[in-house]
């Protein structure tokens, strides 16, 4: 009797794992995660148009992060900080100058990384005040992504999309070196 039992519960625990898994993979099939050894293709984009129905290229890029007040002993904050592009909501339009657009993109998301290494950073850095609650994460995030998102509008408009050559050098010279800056608060690391 107690070897059906415990039968029965390994089964049950299986299927249980299985199925948190698949539920997992399923959240993530929506994702493109950044990493510094895959480049955004056009298969990233999940709403493809034609003859700049919607413009020539636009994508989610997402930040998120799962802080608790707990974490304020943890010496590392880079699991706990995710960059990624939202598939479903990002576009680009087939018909056009293709390359300039996947350039654009990932110029921008390889920028939206260097502003989650300075999350997992700040993070870091401030993980003391954790004790108290979690608003410092919310603050801190904030005044990343405010960062981030004027920083966004500079590349855009100094580069006018990736459409100029000299200019878009110069800022992805600029990323790369921040991300070297920063290769210590890689995702996983």
């Amino acid at each position: 009797m107690e070897l059906l039992k415990s039968k029965r519960l390994l089964i049950l625990s299986f299927f249980l794992l299985v199925f948190a898994v698949a539920y997992s993979q399923k959240k993530d099939d929506d994702r493109v995660y950044w990493n510094d050894r895959q480049k955004l293709i056009v298969d990233d984009f999940g709403i493809k148009t034609k003859n700049l129905e919607s413009g020539a290229t636009s994508a989610d890029f997402a930040i998120d992060y799962e802080v608790s007040r707990f974490n304020f002993v943890s010496k590392n904050f880079n699991k706990n900080v995710r960059n990624y592009m939202v598939k479903s909501t990002s576009q680009i339009d087939t018909t056009g100058n293709v390359q300039q657009y996947l350039l654009y993109q990932q110029t921008l998301f390889d920028l939206s990384e260097v502003y989650a290494r300075e999350l997992r950073k700040a993070l870091k850095e401030n993980r003391k005040l954790l004790i108290s609650g979690t608003k410092v994460a919310d603050e801190l995030n904030w005044k990343v992504m405010s960062e981030f998102l004027d920083r966004r509008s500079k590349y855009t408009q100094e580069t006018n999309s990736a459409g100029d050559p000299v200019k878009q050098k110069e800022w992805e010279d600029q990323i790369a070196y921040e991300l070297n800056e920063l290769k210590d608060y890689i995702y996983g690391k």
